[in-house]
């Protein structure tokens, strides 16, 4: 019998069921209808939660966005899923109850360990039967991502290593058939052959049916009339009470000693095998991840270098501000002085303000010989380098006057940097010739560079080269 709460809507398999609702929220849901093994309820398939009215369905999807798909079922579908359920439990349970209680106890409470960790142990040590065995296998196979799950495959597994059945109790282990049992339809021969006919009669006389006799025999092991009247008793409201058992599954022959210790020993290699390809992803993501942080540490490298070759830059051009701004000072102080002295203006000198009245041509053998007379002497291999380094520049603007990657030098280029910067006129051939300074580069102003001119400095370079 199926009872459902007319408050909630709430679906109740039996009567003790019920009475714990209503005595849990008051009498207001004490109220309870039967129904048929076909009335309607609705399944989320996706978390698998029920409702028992299509409005609850619409509260749901909102108060539960996971739960997205809806099925229709019904209340026999409910109880199939709940015995399937039932079934799993009791097989877990079976597991449990195949190790040693007193060992399993001692373990849980002693040694405070979990009960699925502790089981695990005594069930792969079973061979050795002590519990110091078993702690030195948890601790060989602590790394074990499912140390604390005990899985139905691993049940299967554990219980057929052990050479036993899964599950005799016909509530518990059945053959997972399409459930087309009616009232009134008789138990299976395989039932009936276990029961104890003599009891059975004792049983009817008492005014029980066949069907409900047989099956309280069966549950109760045909242990006594009087554990069969009770079993009645406790089960006459269940909604499948005069429906049939079902067909217990077969009993799996009982292993002998040496298929069980080869099973025994399969699962363990399965178990290490599966614990090796997670350890053997787990050193593949560390290895990706080893390579990314080289990787981001070589770009953040690059990046500092970078930063600090522009820093280098913008100190050597402050340094030659300065140094410029120092000249005119002293240039100032000493024409003040001349002035002082004689009463008059000192002659004028070829500055580079005079310079640039001048030709390019001439300006051009200005700067070159201002850079020979003030490092011949103090550093003439550097001279060389900024020379040939001026003569390579120009040469290829020469020869290229319309090749892009030849009008702009980069004022970061090392090169650039150690061999023309330091030199006090080297920028200013550069600047006659026709680059200008951009932002980060020095740049050809004119879209076809004086070829004229081009010439007449490598000439001047060349000649500068055989004089020093």
């Amino acid at each position: 019998m199926v009872l459902r709460c007319s408050k909630t809507g709430r679906l109740f398999f039996n009567t003790a069921e019920a009475t714990e609702h209503a005595e849990a929220f008051g009498k207001e849901y004490a109220n309870f209808d039967e129904v048929g093994l076909d009335h309607k309820v609705w399944v989320a398939a996706e978390t698998g939660r029920v409702c028992y009215t299509e409005a609850d369905v619409a509260k749901m999807k909102v108060r539960d966005p996971d739960s997205k798909t809806w099925e229709e079922k019904t209340v026999a579908y409910l109880m199939e899923l709940q015995k399937k359920k039932d079934a799993a439990f009791a097989r877990k349970e079976k597991f449990f109850s195949s190790v040693d209680q007193r060992k399993l106890e001692l373990m849980m409470s002693a040694k405070n360990l979990g009960k699925n960790r502790s089981a695990k142990a005594l069930h792969f040590t079973r061979d050795k039967g002590t519990i110091e065995a078993a702690q030195a296998w948890l601790a060989e196979n602590e790394a074990l991502a499912d140390l604390d799950k005990i899985t139905d495959e691993f049940v299967e597994e554990a219980l057929a290593s052990l050479g036993d059945v899964v599950m005799t109790d016909a509530s518990a282990d059945v053959e997972m058939a399409v459930d087309d049992r009616k009232v009134g339809d008789p138990n299976p021969p395989e039932i009936k052959e276990k029961i104890n006919q003599d009891l059975l009669m004792q049983v009817m006389e008492m005014g029980f049916s066949e069907l409900r006799s047989e099956k309280a025999l069966y549950k109760t092991d045909n242990v006594s009339l009087e554990h069969a009247v009770n079993w009645l008793a406790e089960h006459a409201e269940d909604a499948d009470i005069d429906l049939p058992l079902l067909k217990p599954a077969p009993v799996k022959p009982k292993m002998s000693k040496e298929e069980a210790e080869a099973k025994a020993l399969e699962l363990q290699k399965r178990l290490r095998e599966k614990r090796a390809a997670e350890e053997k992803e787990k050193e593949k993501e560390k290895e990706a991840q080893r390579k990314e942080s080289t990787k981001m540490m070589a770009i953040a490298a690059e990046k500092a270098k970078e930063e600090d070759r522009k820093r280098a830059i913008e100190q050597q051009m402050r340094e030659k501000d300065e140094h410029e701004k120092h000249r005119a000072e002293l240039k100032e102080r000493l024409r003040q002085d001349y002035i002082e002295r004689f009463g008059c203006e000192p002659p004028e000198e070829k500055d580079e303000e005079v310079v640039k009245e001048k030709t390019s041509k001439e300006q051009l053998a200005f700067h070159l010989n201002k850079l020979k007379k003030t490092y011949k002497d103090t550093n003439v291999e550097g001279l060389k380098t900024c020379l040939n380094t001026l003569k390579v520049y120009i040469k290829n603007l020469h020869e290229n006057p319309l090749e892009a990657k030849f009008k702009k030098l980069k004022l970061e280029n090392k090169a650039f940097q150690t061999r023309i910067v330091p030199f006090d006129g080297a920028l200013d051939v550069l600047d006659v010739l026709g680059f200008e300074k951009k932002e980060d580069c020095l740049e050809q102003r004119k879209s076809t560079p004086d070829g004229f001119l081009c010439g007449q400095a490598i000439k001047f370079i060349d000649l500068m080269l055989g004089q020093i």
